[in-house]
């Protein structure tokens, strides 16, 4: 009788055991796994104007930009080419910004900033280990070099805590793009950062990984590069102050805001989709 009262009580504990750890299994198959950038995309050609709209004072000339993706392949591998750069008021381009990454998870092969008086900053990347070839002056920070001046070339070898996204390096938009925008879409992606506290290019190896959060509403009408009103997605990126609003149909960049000098830039101009 003991024995048998032993043996209702062990199988009332287990049932027991068994209903409370349930929902605990079930609440953890719910959780969402985090959304990530997915290719492939469509090519595209774009040529804008930065424009400042300053918090007092005149309204300086705006600031020509072009920005070209493309598909190319990288070490067998297919994958996209962005090549975005800044051209001055003559038409000559001053400074690029080139990034080759995965067609479809967007993470990055190589990157590149570039001035026309020849600083430069370079990086191969094979998974986690990247080699990186800059000039010894900062390619984002150094004044304009005479010509004729000669600096030296540093090469140095290191590996990221992560697999981690480009977007300072200039694959922001393509990973916009790729994201599946929706009203309320939020998360958070691993990049590539300069400062081990908060987001900064990285002008120099060994690299941080932070986490950069996005934010999705709308959609919204807005007029900007095309010039015609048209429905988009607004993503707001709050660790760079960045607001983009990629149009519903056939996703594109319509209108971007960023943070400058004594203002706020917005974009304007036109574009001209690739075959």
């Amino acid at each position: 009788m003991h024995l048998r009262s032993v043996s209702i009580v062990s199988i009332v504990f287990a049932t027991v055991l068994v209903l409370l750890l349930v929902p605990t299994v079930s609440a953890q198959s719910q959780i969402a796994a985090p959304v990530l950038p997915q290719g492939p995309l469509k090519p595209y050609v774009m040529d804008m104007a930065a424009i400042l709209k300053p918090d007092s004072g005149p309204v300086p000339a705006p600031r020509r930009l072009g920005d070209k993706l493309e598909e190319t392949t990288w070490n067998g591998h297919k994958a996209l080419r962005r090549e975005s750069t800044s051209i001055a008021a003559d038409g000559t381009v001053v400074r690029w910004e080139i990034t080759i990454s995965d067609a479809k998870t967007l993470l990055p092969y190589y990157s590149e900033w570039r001035r026309a008086d020849g600083l430069f900053l370079r990086r191969e990347f094979d998974g986690l280990r990247v080699k990186e070839t800059r000039t010894s002056l900062d390619v984002l920070k150094a004044p304009r070099l005479a010509p004729g001046a000669q600096v030296d070339m540093l090469t140095k070898e290191f590996v990221l805590p992560e697999s981690a996204y480009d977007w300072l390096g200039g694959a922001g938009l393509p990973i916009l793009l790729a994201l599946p925008l929706r009203d309320g879409l939020e998360g958070s992606l691993p990049v590539i950062s300069g400062d081990g506290t908060k987001m900064a290019p990285c002008t120099a190896g060994p690299c941080f990984v932070l986490r950069m959060s996005y934010h999705v509403s709308g959609p919204e009408v807005v007029k900007g590069i095309s010039g015609t009103p048209v429905r988009t997605w607004k993503i707001s990126v709050p660790d760079q102050r960045f607001t983009f609003w990629i149009t519903c149909d056939n996703p594109r960049l319509e209108q971007v805001t960023w943070p400058g000098p004594n203002g706020t830039f917005s974009m304007g101009g036109a574009v001209s989709p690739s075959n």
